[in-house]
């Protein structure tokens, strides 16, 4: 919990201190990059990392990527120029590729599926907390202390949370014998592709970003046929022929497509179009968050009951209930509008994402629990890519012939369309009970 409050918070903390440090640094051109990176860079790693867990074992990878994520913090908190902070929040991304995913996994090897129902309510809850509390954090801390201190924090907690998991963690999967293969070059691959379609989303408007998504496609392609002919993948092609993950993954990228769609541009309505503060319009997605958390802990009382498939696509109906609210949004609505469709919205993804994520759990074998839970945070990761830059492309067609409010009343409906998809696919998901998946795997 320590470890994945870290890495999910250091993704905003750094928000509020960035103005600071670029008023210190210069570099106000390349100052998106210090964000961009980290996203990068822990999509890319997510596979590799969860990959590496199922060979090594979760101890030893976790504790490689807490040191690499804190090292590259004290790196952070003494860069000398803005390119050295980009380049050190990039080593930050990495390591939180190992810390995010493999909290997933641990919570698969540890708990039996009446417990991780209930865990997973309080990931949860560290996720929503941490997003919350990053911005607010970041803020006091480059206030009373300096913009350094908002990476040196890392440093004490992340110790903590490593040395609990180094010294009680106890792999509960067969590791590898011998000397492990490792495929290098699906991970090669694989990272390539990522960072290639991430920087190609970046900007949609200039010819650049579209060889970028070609090239992501070729490498796709490249890595399949390795992926098939490699004896033990980074990816393994097996898991695909299982339904159930087929539609997990599915879901998972809409699903990312529609979350950070709505946290991107929410904000931006409020803020553009109702001419409200920016602190109200960081405040618009705090609903989002509080739902999604309260939300989980149900999920779990009633997937005990009633299975995984119920709450899955009751989730996905409530996602697209609130992004109809969202699609009604005006420049004069009040309060009550924006709060019920973030709370239909967070409620429902606390819902649909961890009944899935639970479900494929209980199906798969230990050995590949690490690959196939990454490989789910993967596809949201790069769903939730691909939908900023997608939306971001008809946020910027529409502008010029509608304005601001209409361009992004456009995008909401691009979101709520992502949503039905998503419903769709869930409802592809096979009905099976705990005990089913337990005798599928």
């Amino acid at each position: 919990m320590i470890g994945s409050f870290m890495g999910s918070m250091e993704a905003t903390v750094v928000a509020t201190a960035m103005p600071t440090i670029v008023g210190e640094m210069g570099g106000l051109s390349i100052y998106g990059w210090s964000f961009s990176i980290y996203v990068l860079a822990s999509s890319a790693g997510i596979p590799v990392a969860g990959k590496l867990s199922d060979i090594l074992g979760r101890r030893l990878v976790y504790a490689w990527s807490m040191g690499l994520f804190l090292v590259a913090s004290l790196l952070c908190a003494v860069a000398p120029s803005m390119i050295w902070l980009i380049v050190f929040r990039g080593l930050q991304g990495l390591g939180a590729a190992g810390l995010l995913p493999l909290a997933l996994v641990m919570i698969g090897d540890m708990f039996s599926f009446e417990e991780r129902a209930r865990v997973q309510g309080l990931f949860s809850a560290v996720w929503g907390i941490s997003s919350i509390a990053g911005p607010l954090l970041g803020g006091f801390l480059v206030d009373r202390i300096g913009w350094p201190s908002v990476f040196y924090i890392n440093v004490p907690f992340g110790i903590l949370s490593a040395w609990f998991v180094w010294h009680w963690w106890r792999d509960h999967h067969e590791l590898t014998q011998g000397k492990p293969h490792i495929d290098f070059a699906g991970a090669t691959l694989v990272t390539l592709a990522a960072v290639s379609l991430l920087l190609g989303l970046v900007d949609l408007k200039v010819w650049y970003g579209w060889a970028l998504i070609g090239f992501s496609g070729v490498l796709s392609y490249v890595l399949w046929r390795v992926e098939k002919a490699s004896p033990d993948p980074v990816l393994p092609l097996g898991l695909f022929r299982w339904r159930l993950f087929k539609v997990t993954i599915l879901h998972s990228l809409t699903i990312g497509w529609v979350l950070n769609g709505v946290t991107a541009y929410v904000p931006l309505f409020v803020q553009e179009v109702q001419k409200k503060s920016a602190t109200e319009a960081g405040a618009s997605l705090t609903p989002l968050l509080l739902a999604w958390v309260i939300s989980s802990f149900f999920c779990a009382r009633i997937m005990l009951r009633v299975g995984f498939r119920g709450p899955a696509i009751g989730g996905m109906v409530a996602v697209i209930a609130g992004s109809a609210l969202l699609g009604l949004m005006e420049a004069g609505s009040g309060k009550l509008l924006l709060i019920s469709s973030m709370v239909l919205m967070g409620g429902g993804f606390g819902f649909t994402v961890p009944a899935l994520l639970i479900a494929v759990q209980m199906m798969v074998e230990r050995q590949l629990m690490g690959t196939a839970t990454a490989t789910i945070q993967f596809a949201r990761s790069i769903g939730g890519s691909i939908g900023v830059g997608v939306m971001g492309a008809f946020l910027n067609w529409r502008m010029a012939s509608v304005g601001m409010a209409g361009a992004l009343e456009t995008t909401f409906q691009v979101a709520g369309a992502m949503s039905v998809l998503g419903l769709l696919f869930t409802l592809a998901a096979p009905a099976a009970s705990a005990e089913q998946l337990s005798q599928k795997r």
